[in-house]
């Protein structure tokens, strides 16, 4: 890595390490945070870049892993998801129903690291790594994995009867919540979500092919 690419990594690292510690202190009591922190997308996914990139700054033969087509790539579109989505559809969405938007929303620090910094970071540090190479629609498919696998997570999880927050809610975010939408608009809003997350993907990979 160069020096640039260093510095950049080591950010991600910080921005998420703060910015989860800070989450996990304004949500509701030390039993819930136990219990529910890592319900929530935006935590898994900053986890997951910070992981990512702590592990690129340590020497090893795990470089070759972290270095292959589209690890990388699938690490940026996964933050860089709850960047969008919170930007495009939390926002809003908390606004309609008149609710606090998903909890970290007016949470200070802890929101812009999360739904800003790292995503953002991230994004500048693959534009740098100019990462085109061996990239191709098996990558853009393959990278859906993770945010399908946390969609049918929160579904199986809605029915433990749990509750979330302060919310009251059984999912950890409300365009995704089937009792307050119906299965109408729940399943439209699912295929939307897959749809958008695979249009994302093919972007990602068009601008690789394009500026790399």
């Amino acid at each position: 890595m160069t020096g640039l690419e260093t510095a950049l990594s080591a950010a991600i690292v910080l921005c998420a390490a703060v910015g989860l510690l800070l989450a996990s202190r304004v949500l509701e009591g030390p039993e819930k945070r136990r219990r529910h922190f890592f319900c929530y997308y935006t935590n898994l996914s900053n986890l997951l870049a910070g992981l990512y990139y702590a592990a690129r700054l340590v020497p090893g033969p795990h470089q070759g892993l972290l270095e292959r087509p589209g690890i990388r790539y699938a690490a940026v579109l996964c933050v860089m998801t709850t960047f969008l989505i919170y930007f495009n559809v939390l926002t809003r969405f908390g606004r309609r129903l008149g609710r606090d938007r998903q909890g970290l929303d007016g949470k200070g620090l802890a929101n812009i690291l999360l739904h800003y910094a790292v995503p953002l970071l991230t994004l500048a540090e693959w534009l740098l790594a100019g990462e085109g190479a061996g990239l191709g629609l098996v990558h853009a498919v393959a990278w859906l994995a993770v945010p399908l696998a946390y969609l049918a997570f929160a579904a199986i999880r809605s029915r433990t009867g749990k509750p979330l927050g302060k919310s009251g809610s059984l999912w950890p975010y409300g365009f995704m919540d089937r009792q307050r939408l119906g299965k109408a608009r729940w399943r439209r809003n699912m295929l939307l979500t897959a749809g958008g997350l695979f249009a994302l993907g093919l972007l990602f990979l068009g601008a690789a092919r394009l500026l790399f």
